[in-house]
């Protein structure tokens, strides 16, 4: 049981004297329920947990929204005295199986706002829109959940002076880290990528000892529960095209998916394109994949200027990708992480760190850039936004990596700093774009992959550099 963000946000949403019921959202298997139930044990406060999947009998009267009846109900499923005046957290879990439970929150806020309510379900997205049942607006918080950030996973490992290493490299002091230290911090960047951010399988790394042999077991064990899982999207008969469709968009993470991709997919599964979308659509509801989607990087937020015609799409956790890919673990050991795969493997990293950069009441998403094609041939990784400013993020090579796309940013958004992230040392140099015929003088941020979630900060370090 490991003492991540979610544990402190749900703790801190408890002691708030105006609450409002929490939903926590997130794939199968990334800690939702365990995070729950830390909290309430460091709370040292009762937890009514009622498991929903099990006693679906309930979904009448969450429909009527009898909550007397509700609550008569639960004391008697937990064996303990429940009122609206009780302190204990009401745990809803496994959601998905009564939706209407959802939909009862609003009165649960409105009728008993004392009672501290938490509702959690791994297909939850994908019920709510199947059976558009009404949304209790403005009546309750969200907590958005994915995988074991690399921060959380050197904790989890008890790499505290890994944790205290990175904390002290500030923009000003970074270039200094001692060659042994930056070794060590790349070092446990593999064991990341290798194990992934999964609570079992970050679990299964400690027990034994990093044994490769029994994460990839599990690993693969989970895969393959995702995949049962699709059984309960739209029936049995289009399990397997579900299936096709999920090793089909796997084989294209990380790289632009056009509708030459789709129609490929579409024809080796014996599918079409409206299949492939509503299967998309499913596994983003599920929270499977992430979409990065490109953006014209001309306002903020910038979600507000996209194409989402024009896609990449991450993983939800690197260690599952390498498993769902059958990437070796020594082309992991053996090589620059942003050369594996085609760089494939230091994108979804990257991706995966930044997609938790944010509050956890946000959202994820993911943005990119390219110029249009009259233009030429440039691609930014990935977007990133802070305050009032959007910084372009390369994943290159920090010795022998080309930042023409980067040049080409720069000049035509006239921006000042950019990030590239590599395997090599933290740096900062004072750098002339140049592209099309014109110039502009920035600034290049250099930070190894084990800073990427120290972003926020390093940005915002006004005072680091004159």
């Amino acid at each position: 049981m490991f003492n991540r963000r979610a544990v402190e946000e749900i703790k801190s949403w408890y002691n708030r004297s105006k609450r409002k019921p929490l939903v926590i959202r997130g794939a199968r298997q990334v800690g939702k329920t365990t995070a729950v139930r830390l909290a309430a044990s460091q709370l040292s406060v009762e937890i009514i947990e009622i498991n929903l999947e099990r006693h679906t009998g309930l979904e009448p009267l969450f429909r009527s929204y009898k909550l007397e009846e509700l609550l008569f109900n639960f004391s008697l499923i937990s064996g303990k005295p429940f009122s609206r005046e009780s302190t204990a957290i009401l745990f809803l879990d496994e959601a998905q199986a009564t939706p209407s439970a959802y939909s009862c929150l609003r009165y649960f806020w409105e009728d008993m706002p004392g009672l501290a309510v938490v509702l959690t379900g791994s297909l939850l997205d994908q019920v709510l829109h199947d059976y558009k049942l009404p949304t209790p607006v403005g009546r309750l918080e969200q907590y958005f959940m994915g995988p074991l950030t690399f921060e959380e996973f050197l904790v989890a490992t008890g790499e505290l002076k890994a944790i205290g290493a990175i904390e002290k490299l500030t923009l000003n002091a970074m270039h200094l880290i001692p060659d042994t230290v930056h070794e060590d911090l790349m070092a446990q960047v593999r064991r990341y990528t290798l194990t992934g951010g999964m609570p079992y399988c970050v679990q299964t790394a400690i027990e034994t000892h990093g044994n490769h042999v029994e994460i990839v077991k599990y690993q693969t064990e989970l895969l393959q529960a995702y995949k049962d899982d699709f059984s309960k999207y739209t029936g049995l008969q289009t399990a397997l095209k579900l299936n096709a469709f999920f090793n089909g968009i796997i084989s294209q993470i990380g790289l632009q998916f056009s509708h030459k991709q789709a129609n490929e997919i579409a024809l080796n599964t014996s599918g079409n394109n409206r299949q492939l979308n509503d299967a998309l659509k499913r596994f983003l509801e599920a929270r499977l994949f992430y979409r990065v989607v490109h953006s014209g990087a001309d306002t903020i937020p910038l979600g507000g200027d996209t194409k989402i015609r024009i896609s990449k799409f991450i993983f939800i956790d690197i260690g599952l990708l390498l498993a769902a890919q059958g990437i070796p673990a020594q082309s992991i050991m053996s090589s620059p992480l942003e050369l594996a795969n085609r760089g494939i493997i230091a994108e979804q990293f990257v991706g995966q760190q930044l997609l938790s950069s944010k509050a956890g009441y946000i959202n994820p998403a993911l943005y990119y850039w390219q110029p249009p094609k009259s233009e030429g041939q440039a691609e930014i990784d990935f977007l990133y936004e802070s305050g009032n400013r959007i910084y372009p993020v390369e994943v290159k090579s920090g010795t022998g990596g080309t930042i023409k796309s980067l040049h080409s940013y720069v000049v035509k958004k006239q921006c000042s700093e950019a990030i590239r992230i590599s395997s090599a040392k933290p740096s900062v140099h004072e750098l002339t774009a140049k592209a099309n015929m014109e110039q502009k003088a920035f600034r290049l941020i250099n930070i190894p992959f084990y800073l990427v979630n120290q972003l926020e900060r390093i940005v915002n370090d006004t005072t680091a550099l004159t």
